[in-house]
């Protein structure tokens, strides 16, 4: 009975496992398996390289397919890596391309600069035509950053082409104007001094007649540091008395009429802080650097004590007309503060600087 009965259950269990294997292995023909369509390959990313120039063009629409075989959908354009790039590429592409712009025709290079809007992609353009035209023989760049701090971009860039007469001049009409378009024509004229002085005096021409005095007296006093006798002799060949006194006046504001030292306050005293060659006192010999003065005089004048006085007027007493006596009372150099003064004559003459 007992053997029966698991014979029986052993037959059905083998029975039930025979049904399952079928069901498994046997597909669901009430409901079909569609086949899965083919994706359409995207277009292909071009590897061409972007127009020449700034402006790069419009970048194509990207499609993308639609799953379950629907028609590509659209989006919005987006950037392609190859025409627009992140800052520093397109730095670099700028100063590329003003590099090739520097060997051609500096008119245009220079009006292709000016339309550029970001003002750091203006500055690379234009640092680099500098760069290229000056042959890297630029200022210190402390200078530069000043000068364009004080007059602007543009002009104290092209303070760097003030060797370059023409081209000093040509970037000053395209790319300034005001005080920065004044300050690179001074520049200019200063450069051209040595070389061709009535041709930096004509640059006066080029600027408005309410900026023409200061611009001349500028340029005077820049010579006569330079060269005081010549710039002189041109101050005198000017018919005009009030152009002639006026030149005069702006170079003997940095070449005066006077003994030729150079005084600095010490202990209450003007000190001598250096000769002048070539002034009256170098060449006369009586006073040394570090001598004291104590008392000074104006020609056959009582002696007027000078301690604790303002600098600015003792240098103002020490100045005068050419070919007249100033009386010094000098305590020598290293000399205690009693000791006696001794008198010292100099007759008075211009200062005339000579680099």
């Amino acid at each position: 009975m007992t053997t029966a009965k698991i014979a029986s259950g052993l037959i059905l269990l083998a029975g039930a496992m025979v049904a399952v294997v079928i069901l498994v292995k046997s597909p669901n023909t009430s409901q079909p398996v569609e086949p899965i369509a083919p994706v359409p390959a995207l277009p292909a990313t071009t590897t061409e390289s972007p127009a020449p120039g700034l402006s790069d063009v419009a970048p194509l629409p990207v499609t993308h397919v639609a799953s379950g075989g629907l028609p590509p959908v659209v989006d919005q354009p987006v950037e392609n890596p190859r025409l627009t790039t992140n800052k520093l590429d397109r730095l670099a592409h700028i100063r590329e391309t003003f590099r090739a712009l520097a060997a051609g025709d500096k008119t245009a290079a220079m009006r292709a600069a000016k339309q550029l809007t970001d003002r750091n992609e203006r500055e690379t353009a234009l640092l680099t035509l500098v760069t290229e035209w000056t042959q890297g023989d630029l200022g210190p760049p402390e200078l530069r950053a000043e000068r364009i701090a004080r007059v602007g971009l543009e002009a104290g860039l092209g303070m760097e082409l003030a060797k370059n007469p023409e081209l000093a001049l040509l970037w000053a009409d395209e790319l300034t104007a005001g005080d920065g378009r004044v300050n690179i024509l001074q520049m200019t004229a200063r450069s051209l001094l040595d070389s061709d002085p009535a041709a930096a005096l004509a640059l006066v021409q080029r600027l408005p007649e309410a900026d023409r005095r200061s611009f001349s007296d500028a340029l005077f006093a820049s010579w006569a540091q330079k060269d005081t006798d010549t710039a002189m002799k041109w101050a005198e060949q000017f018919p005009d008395t009030a152009d002639r006194e006026a030149a005069m006046r702006s170079i003997r504001s940095v070449a005066p009429v006077g003994i030729g030292t150079a005084l600095e306050m010490k202990d209450g005293y003007p000190v001598v802080n250096d000769l002048i060659q070539g002034g009256p006192a170098a060449l006369g010999g009586q006073l040394q650097v570090g001598d004291r003065i104590v008392a000074l005089a104006q020609g056959g004048g009582a002696f007027v004590d000078v301690y604790e006085a303002p600098l600015e007027e003792v240098v103002k007493a020490v100045r005068g007309a050419p070919n007249t006596l100033l009386k010094l009372q000098v305590v020598p150099a290293g000399a205690a503060l009693n000791t006696p003064p001794r008198t010292v004559l100099i007759m008075r003459d211009q200062i005339k600087f000579k680099k």
